[in-house]
């Protein structure tokens, strides 16, 4: 009869997430591939080596390597390289906001364009989802996809100027002018 011996864990409560995740996990998940990363992982007062950063993000070091060449800072003066965790989180984050782009008032963001995009034609639908959001469904005008926008009740005034309204659909029963939410109740009497 063998008995198979697991091998000790030596689990430190100063050990990095990276540093857990490869004691407790034969492999760890395949990440897609994304532009966006997740900064709430970062903790602030940790220092990271590059293949710690690597692996908490799914990444090669190679491109933990070409953020330190083009902005993020790190303790050079040993190897490894340290970087704070505050420093990271700050350069994902303005690194993220950069990539960010502003619609205008008459302007929906297109996903296959990746661009801020006019509705064609100036044509809207208008979906009222509760009695303070409602939706604006449209066409890119350059690619033809759907594009919605979300904004508060209150616009919808200004909305109707700037837009064509085709349709005004989901009118909640707040807004009409007669409800009849008893209606069942009236054929039986």
């Amino acid at each position: 009869m063998t008995v198979s011996a697991e091998p000790y864990l030596n689990v430190h409560p100063t050990d990095s997430p990276a540093q857990m995740q490869r004691l407790f996990c034969d492999k760890p998940p395949p990440r897609p591939h994304k532009r966006r990363y997740n900064v709430r992982l970062i903790k602030a007062t940790w220092p990271y080596t590059v293949q710690e950063v690597a692996e908490l993000f799914g990444l090669q070091k190679n491109a933990v390597l070409r953020w330190l060449r083009e902005d993020l800072r790190a303790n050079r003066d040993q190897r490894p390289f340290l970087i704070r965790g505050d420093e990271l989180a700050r350069f994902l984050s303005a690194r993220q906001a950069k990539k960010r782009r502003k619609c205008s008032v008459i302007e929906f963001y297109c996903f296959k364009c990746r661009a801020p995009r006019e509705a064609f034609l100036g044509i809207a639908d208008v979906v009222i989802e509760t009695p303070f959001k409602l939706r604006l469904k449209a066409l890119c005008s350059v690619c033809s996809t759907s594009v919605n926008k979300v904004q508060a009740v209150c616009d919808l005034e200004k909305i109707k100027s700037r837009f064509h309204v085709q349709e005004l659909a989901g009118e909640h029963l707040l807004g009409c002018t007669a409800p009849s939410v008893s209606s069942d109740l009236e054929k039986l009497t």
